[in-house]
């Protein structure tokens, strides 16, 4: 059985994962820290020479070998070995360590060892006589091994024993803070997004909404506490390694790459501040050359300034200016951006600029188009529209692509491309801009036998008591056809509601059937002979007389009267 996210036993179950891996890895730098303090500082070339280490810390180098017997890199091990067995034997006092002549070189002992020789060929590489050199070299190998023998007393090991474990403490006490200030800010963050109170606006415009801030901001927050976290070991683990003889070295590293990083940075900063100030000049710049189009292109919207340029252009020319005058600008000052010239950005603009290009092309095209479509105002958000096939409202505008929902509420998505191709029918500029009604028609097919009169007075009587039909202007007929077995009349009539279309076009229908039949008008098919001798009437039996009875048929000769 697995313990639930949000019970005690997670929890804990998680910190002790957390702390488990910590240990681990603190163990393996134990581990691993003394090979590589003994493997540091061991770099050397024949220019410079090699280094004699003892513990960790640089005593001299030596650059020349002993002919037929060592290398200077051998002869460097050599040395350094012989100082660290003398280092390790107490018995040896440091005052021990004294230069020797013998013959024409000089000797450096311990007591009764030999630790190296100074030959001709030492001299005349550092340019001092043997005995200097002899001299220099006794003094610091007595400082070097005072120092190693202090720092290994048992006061100065339990000393640093006591730092390390204060240290530990106050680490362990600061992550506890730490995780305390995290716990409540995502407390915090979590209220607050439940009480709606995280969206972003710039200028009334959402830019990121309550729960999108609350991702942001909670993932930032993590993303600080594990920052957090490593720089205080970055700092810990230094401290603590100083504080012991064997891993010293690579604490002392580890400080000194710090300082050396906070330096180079230090350096790089002000070195670059002259550029980073060019590019706040140019943002501030290009800030208030945007917020001027804004007003300039305001201006041009208002009703009454120039008619030539409407007031639904106003925010998507703003937006479309925005987008030019902030690619200039960052075509000004990409020069002064850090990398600038580097192979890095170089490739990555070249990468970017081919995946625009290859991958772009269908999205270049709507865009563009989307911008046509904007400038001729073709429709608008809310207008009823044909667009081909497809006839509904216009519930978005975008860029890319425009959303319809038709009288099913089926959202359909249109590539602007594809419209810029198509016919758009807009039923509802008329009204929106003239103030007038759509005229909605439809045709029917009735016999010469009718009287053309009465059929007018008949549709537009039904046309009239269509909801949604203006009673001014009044609806009208035409007689769109004379064909050969009938006559085609089209009502016409008007509405101020185009986006109920749908409906009236039925009530419209429904009316039509109703009134005719009231008027003893049969609405028969385009291709309907009738012969009425002996045939029922088309027309339903509510409008026929409750005494109706079908014809019979008339039979006549040619010699009857």
């Amino acid at each position: 059985m697995k313990p639930d996210k949000d019970s005690p036993l997670f929890s804990l179950s998680q910190k002790c994962k957390t702390w488990l891996i910590l240990f681990v890895t603190t163990l393996l730098l134990i581990v691993t820290i003394p090979v590589y303090a003994q493997q540091q500082n061991t770099n050397g070339n024949p220019v410079d020479g090699f280094p004699v280490v003892l513990d960790g810390q640089e005593i001299f180098r030596v650059k020349q070998g002993i002919p037929g017997i060592a290398t200077a890199e051998e002869r460097a091990a050599i040395i350094k070995k012989r100082l660290v067995t003398v280092a390790n034997d107490s018995t040896i006092l440091p005052e021990a360590i004294q230069p020797e002549k013998r013959g024409n070189d000089f000797l450096v002992k311990a007591g009764d060892k030999v630790l190296f020789t100074i030959i001709k060929e030492d001299a005349v590489v550092y340019n001092k006589s043997r005995e200097t050199l002899a001299q220099e070299a006794t003094k610091f190998i007595r400082a070097s091994i005072v120092k190693y023998r202090e720092e290994r007393k048992a006061e100065n090991l339990v000393k640093g024993a006591i730092l390390a474990v204060i240290s530990t403490a106050a680490l362990l006490i600061f992550f506890r803070f730490t995780q305390k200030i995290v716990t409540k800010l995502l407390t915090e963050i979590k209220v607050a997004r439940k009480a709606d109170a995280l969206e972003l606006r710039i200028k009334n415009v959402q830019v990121f909404g309550s729960n999108a801030m609350s991702y942001l901001l909670s993932g930032f927050v993590r993303l600080g506490r594990l920052a957090v976290i490593l720089l205080s070991l970055y700092v810990y683990l230094p401290f603590v390694l100083s504080q012991f003889p064997v891993t010293k070295p690579l604490g002392d590293s580890i400080l000194k790459d710090i300082a050396i990083q906070i330096d180079q940075l230090v350096e790089g900063f002000s070195k670059y501040l002259p550029n980073l100030l060019t590019i706040g000049i140019i943002v501030l710049i290009t800030f208030y050359v945007i917020e001027f189009v804004k007003l300039v292109i305001s201006e041009l919207g208002r009703d009454d300034a120039y008619p030539w340029f409407y007031t639904e252009w106003i925010q998507p020319t703003n937006r479309l200016v925005t987008f030019l005058i902030v690619a200039i600008a960052l075509v000004v000052a990409s020069p002064f951006l850090p990398g600038f010239g580097s192979p890095a950005f170089q490739g990555v603009s070249l990468f970017l600029g081919a995946l625009f290009t290859l991958g772009s092309s269908s999205a270049v095209a709507n865009a563009v188009a989307g911008i046509i479509l904007i400038y001729t105002r073709s429709f608008q958000i809310g207008d009823f529209v044909a667009i081909g096939d497809i006839k509904g409202s216009v519930i978005e505008k975008s860029l890319f692509v425009t959303r319809i929902i038709n009288p099913k509420k089926e959202v359909i998505t249109m590539p602007n491309a594809k419209i810029l191709g198509s016919d758009v029918k807009n039923f509802s500029v008329v009204q929106r801009e003239s103030h007038q009604g759509l005229v909605l028609y439809t045709t029917i097919t009735l016999g010469y036998d009718l009287p053309w009169r009465k059929v007018h007075e008949v549709l537009i009587k039904a046309a009239g008591n269509t909801k949604y039909i203006m009673a001014e202007p009044r609806p009208f007929v035409l007689q769109t056809s004379l064909n050969d077995f009938h006559i085609s009349y089209e009502i016409n009539a008007f509405t101020d509601h185009p986006e109920l279309m749908p409906e009236i076009y039925s009530d419209l229908h429904q009316n039509i059937q109703d009134y005719c039949n009231q008027a003893g008008i049969e609405i028969l098919s385009p291709a309907y002979t009738a012969i009425r001798d002996g045939n029922y009437s088309t027309m339903p039996a509510d409008y026929l007389p409750d005494d109706y009875t079908p014809p019979t048929f008339g039979i006549s000769s040619q010699n009857s009267h």
